[in-house]
């Protein structure tokens, strides 16, 4: 599967006509000076209509019912965020599009040909769940192998959605204390040291580095199910590299998950900043920016010459600076960090204990 860079390219350099993108996109290519325009879909009946992303979304406690005081207050928030100022100010200047009626959100010039759509309200919304996805391939797919017509898809689509699920629900993991999602100056964060140290004894590594956006918070006092544990790994696609290096190659790499590097997303706050598993890192802060100063195991600074097996956590499209490098041989795991950390717990796995592992001057 190719990546969503390809067509994007190939619509920039004017090879293809048509790609699916956003109002969003539409300013962006115009901006870099492709004439392009936003298009709705075109139905059998020559009716068009948009697709929309819902974007502003809000939850309610439910234990506001017991207090009418707090819920009047929520109430009122409520009122104000979707007032027309409120909207406009959430907005930020984006293209949004509200399904109040009495809210006049402006919409950039690019994409003013779409005003009859939303004056008649020829929306879609995109309604997104990993239950919607799923049952939404299959009958997709079965439609192209000329299994379904529209209208057995949509009856199959349908029925699938309201198939009763099965429990799912039983307890893999019992976590007998939280650990906190608060990163420190001295120490860094220790829910993700937790999750960090326990990869790397899974994987059998001797040092683990892995970007902040790995995992995805607290680690928390409470009995988990296999869905509760999957989500403590970042839904995006994670993936482990293993190899051999020097202790002057791991210092490199550190450095460039530290500081930045081509292809990667740099350390924009402290929070952000990688996480490290069997070493522990000392970095300069100034200005925003980030500078490693040392790499140490076991209190002791790494030599060149020393010897380790690393594991690395990154997405592949941020890794490939680093595939690239013939001075390293990596070898990528075959499962994605969040298949085998969550088979590893469903197997009985356990949690390793946190460590201090940065020191921020």
């Amino acid at each position: 599967m190719c990546s969503y860079d390809l067509p994007v390219e190939m619509f920039t350099n004017g090879e293809a006509a048509v790609i699916r993108a956003g109002g969003s996109n539409t300013v962006a290519f115009q901006n870099q000076g492709v004439d392009a325009v936003f298009l709705p879909y075109f139905g059998q009946d020559g009716e068009k209509w948009l697709l929309t992303y819902p974007a502003f979304q809000v939850a309610l406690n439910k234990d506001l019912e017991k207090d009418n005081t707090r819920r009047e207050k929520a109430l009122q928030v409520l009122s104000v965020m979707l007032s027309e100022d409120g909207q406009n100010t959430l907005a930020k200047g984006e293209d949004v599009i509200t399904y109040s009626q009495n809210v006049e959100l402006q919409l950039s010039p690019y994409l003013e040909n779409l005003k009859p759509l939303i004056n008649q309200n020829h929306l879609y919304i995109r309604i997104a769940s990993n239950d919607f996805f799923a049952v939404s391939k299959d009958v997709v797919s079965k439609m192209i192998q000329g299994e379904y017509n529209a209208e057995q898809a949509y009856d199959a689509f349908d029925a699938q959605l309201k198939q009763p699920k099965e429990d799912t629900a039983a307890t893999v993991l019992t976590i007998d204390r939280t650990y906190s999602n608060v990163f420190h100056q001295n120490g860094g964060n220790e829910a993700y040291s937790v999750m960090a140290n326990t990869l790397r004894g899974f994987y059998g590594s001797d040092v683990l580095a892995a970007p902040a956006y790995s995992f995805t918070g607290s680690v928390f006092k409470a009995d988990y199910s296999e869905k509760m544990t999957g989500n403590m790994i970042t839904p995006n696609p994670l993936c482990a590299w293993q190899s051999e290096m020097t202790g002057e190659q791991l210092k490199e790499l550190v450095r460039a998950y530290v500081e930045g590097y081509e292809g990667g997303i740099a350390p924009f706050n402290r929070g952000a900043l990688p996480v490290v598993s069997g070493m522990s890192i000392e970095v300069q802060e100034e200005g925003g920016k980030y500078t490693l100063l040392r790499v140490l195991r076991d209190g002791r600074e790494i030599g060149d010459e020393d010897t380790f097996k690393v594991t690395c956590l990154n997405i592949p499209s941020y890794f490939t600076s680093f595939l690239e490098d013939e001075n390293r041989v990596f070898e990528k795991e075959e499962d994605r960090v969040k298949v085998a950390w969550t088979a590893y717990i469903k197997d009985g796995g356990t949690l390793a204990e946190p460590e201090n592992y940065i020191t921020l001057k």
